[in-house]
């Protein structure tokens, strides 16, 4: 074989395997955009959602841990833990720390490092690749484990999203989120609710309901 010859060998051999390895990154975003728009969808076709969770805050600074729940509608969310209780009606957000007896009131678009519980099921929709990690069969479930990397990270306030996804149920079992600053938020979903009944009001702050709680307004 002259090196021309081979030369050219290796350019369509080199040509090939790229070829090979973008069609199977392209197959791969495919599958895991299939898998979570199926539990976008699950969620879009609800009226409401109740779901209680296990939520985990971790940092250097500090390894915080509580049980709650949540309740999304429209942008809308409302959750309670042990410590605190959040409403917001999309626009703004009410933080009532319990313990202190203090309601921080903000403008959601200013926190960027809030736990909003209706992006738990949509966060991957936009400004994301995908990576396919491994798939399990759990009590006749079928689970999936999806990485999520900013498709612009300079723009994203987010380092890396794990999903863990429950196909049969249409639900996300677990999300592990990690912020540029070094805070994982990890999201242990236990049980979850369609269509749950919601109160007049449920996504406002009632002030007469918290009558001695005092209020600072960051708006």
């Amino acid at each position: 074989m002259n090196l021309k010859k081979g030369t050219c060998l290796i350019i369509l051999l080199i040509n090939f395997l790229t070829l090979s390895v973008f069609a199977q990154v392209d197959s791969d975003q495919e599958k895991c955009k299939n898998i979570l728009q199926k539990i976008s969808n699950s969620i879009e076709n609800n009226t409401s959602t109740k779901f209680n969770f296990k939520l985990e805050i971790i940092s250097e600074d500090f390894n915080e841990s509580q049980n709650g729940y949540a309740l999304i509608q429209e942008g809308k969310f409302y959750y309670k833990t042990n410590e605190r209780e959040v409403i917001s009606d999309g626009v703004n957000v009410w933080t009532y720390i319990i313990e202190d007896n203090e309601c921080y009131i903000d403008l959601l678009e200013d926190l960027d490092n809030t736990i909003n519980p209706s992006e738990v099921f949509s966060i991957w929709e936009d400004g994301f690749k995908f990576k396919y990690i491994s798939n399990e069969k759990l009590n006749n479930d079928l689970l999936h484990k999806i990485k999520l990397f900013p498709s612009n990270p300079s723009e994203s306030n987010y380092h890396t999203v794990i999903m863990e996804v429950n196909e049969t149920k249409k639900t996300i079992k677990e999300a592990s989120i990690k912020t540029k600053d070094g805070v994982t938020i990890k999201i242990n979903i236990n049980s979850l609710a369609a269509n749950s009944k919601i109160l007049p009001n449920q996504f406002l702050w009632q002030k007469s309901k918290y009558v001695d709680v005092d209020e600072i307004d960051n708006r």
